[in-house]
């Protein structure tokens, strides 16, 4: 059996003043921990399902890094960066908001801006990956630091997909929601394959 653990933390620094000369896709990767995700993280280290790691993958994002270290430094492991799994590229936003495109997309996983991706591309890239690993490392345990839309347009490919009454995405695996919208601190979802063919989906927190 081949594990894998996603993990995403979303306790990021809103407070950041960036030289308007830098683009969103440049702001969104150097964005740093909170002080709150710092200490998030390094509680991660010490949780129990994660001890038995043995490979650690993280986007190229500062906060997918800034949340692997402590994990990585308590197994004694390289943390390996994969541009993969790095967050959805959103494109030209003009005078549209995040939040707006991300309804618009979690309702049409085709529709994409200029110059950025759409929830099917990500679902793809990410499925390719993981595929990658099960090939690479098989019967390991790997712990992949990536990102909520990330996470969510891999889990599209074996859940069921609903919406709940804020209209959000909400992912139902056997009859069990694994996504219901709302991503908070740190959250663990567990993959477990033998050989390619997935096995189970939990969330762990």
């Amino acid at each position: 059996m081949t594990t894998i653990y996603l993990i995403n933390n979303s306790y990021t620094m809103n407070n950041l003043a960036f030289p308007d000369r830098e683009s969103l896709e440049l702001k969104r990767e150097k964005r740093i921990l909170s002080i709150e995700g710092e200490e998030a993280s390094k509680k991660l280290a010490s949780n129990k399902d994660l001890q038995s790691v043995q490979e650690i993958f993280a986007s190229p994002f500062v906060m997918s890094i800034g949340t692997a270290k402590y994990l990585a430094r308590k197994l004694e492991l390289d943390i390996q960066i994969k541009a993969e799994i790095g967050e959805r590229v959103l494109g030209k936003l003009g005078d549209k908001k995040i939040r707006m495109i991300s309804e618009i997309q979690e309702n049409d996983f085709d529709y994409k801006l200029s110059g950025g991706e759409s929830l099917n591309e990500v679902k793809n890239r990410m499925v390719r990956f993981v595929d990658k690993l099960l090939m690479q490392y098989p019967d390991k345990t790997m712990a992949l630091f990536t990102h909520n839309v990330a996470i969510t347009c891999l889990l599209s490919n074996w859940c069921s997909k609903g919406f709940n009454l804020d209209n959000r995405l909400i992912l139902n695996y056997q009859d069990e929601a694994v996504i219901d919208g709302a991503w908070d601190g740190i959250n663990i979802i567990e993959l477990v394959f033998d050989g390619k063919e997935l096995v189970s989906i939990k969330r762990k927190k």
